[in-house]
């Protein structure tokens, strides 16, 4: 299968092209690190390469919940290699864990066969509530949106 670009959200815009594929039934995703993605030392800028591990994570967690919307919880990063302008990183998430509400993902992101960053976190589906607003939450404080 090829790749199909899948940057809808107009961070994703602003970030770049986030484009996926699934290939023996796992799911693969694929950014390039651009001009505007490096930081002073010509590196990809750990702002962006924690902002892919997020969107390919959350992307899982998306799936995970039949299509439904779902925000990040937490997430850990671990930085191991630099990825410079040009390089193709290539994520592959893992989901650990999933309950009604929460989901439980892990991922490892590769250019070139090194490991540059992987990460793992937690997602929680989005109850979207008509006429929940800042006031009623505060009032309820049931723990979600």
């Amino acid at each position: 299968m090829s790749w199909k670009s899948i940057s809808n959200s107009q961070y994703s815009k602003l970030l770049g092209s986030l484009e996926t594929k699934r290939e023996n039934d796992k799911d693969y995703y694929r950014m390039t690190v651009l001009k505007s993605h490096l930081n002073s030392g010509n590196f990809a800028h750990g702002g962006f390469l924690m902002s892919f591990l997020d969107n390919v994570m959350g992307n899982a967690a998306f799936k995970s919940f039949d299509n439904k919307p779902c925000v990040t919880i937490s997430m850990s990063t671990h930085f191991t290699y630099s990825a410079s302008m040009g390089d193709e990183l290539i994520g592959q998430p893992i989901i650990e864990k999933k309950t009604k509400t929460l989901s439980f993902v892990k991922c490892q992101v590769f250019s070139k066969d090194n490991l540059i960053v992987s990460g793992s976190g937690i997602w929680k589906i989005v109850n979207f509530k008509k006429g929940n607003n800042i006031s009623d939450k505060i009032k309820k404080d049931d723990g979600g949106w």
